[in-house]
């Protein structure tokens, strides 16, 4: 049985910065269940929980503050290595826009709502694929993972080492 506490551990052996992982409370001994029976959406819960994942939460009171909440997450996640600012949404003839800046560079990207409540999420999705830290040696990317309720979120790791975790938790990559 995989404790909180084993994934925690294997997670820090694979490089995967875990910061504000279980400390030696009684999370450590719960079994991955105490975070839902779905592994992918435990794992998400967990990483976005210890710093080092962000779970996409689509319904919003509005788009600018929603989309800003959800780059700062980003940028919280990859421990400042990845930074967005600057998030604009923009009309044109061509239709909405979002503007940011990413690591100091201007990021113009098309949108689609259907309702000025639900984030665009493949756009999210789209943009995520393309955060990378400035330095070209670091290896970390935000990786998709799609839980059981067609939920999603992203993991801020070397997509090699997701994998392994992935593999021995018996999840799909998205």
């Amino acid at each position: 049985m995989t404790t909180v506490g084993r994934l925690a551990d294997r997670a820090v052996e694979l490089g995967i910065d875990v910061v504000a992982g279980p400390g030696k409370d009684e999370l450590r001994d719960q079994p991955l269940s105490y975070y839902g029976h779905d592994p992918a959406g435990a794992l998400l819960d967990m990483m976005e929980a210890w710093g080092a994942g962000v779970r996409v939460h689509p319904e919003v009171d509005s788009l600018l503050s929603g989309y800003r909440d959800l780059f700062d997450r980003f940028t919280a996640a990859s421990g400042g290595t990845v930074t967005i600012g600057d998030v604009e949404l923009l009309d044109h003839a061509g239709g909405e826009r979002i503007r940011m800046l990413v690591n100091g560079d201007e990021l113009v990207w098309h949108l689609e709502h259907r309702s000025d409540r639900y984030l665009d999420t493949l756009m999210v999705s789209e943009i995520a694929g393309r955060l990378r830290p400035r330095d070209d040696t670091d290896p970390r990317v935000f990786v998709e993972v799609v839980d059981d309720g067609d939920g999603s979120g992203f993991v801020f790791a070397d997509p090699a080492a997701l994998s392994i975790l992935l593999g021995e938790l018996g999840i799909e990559r998205a």
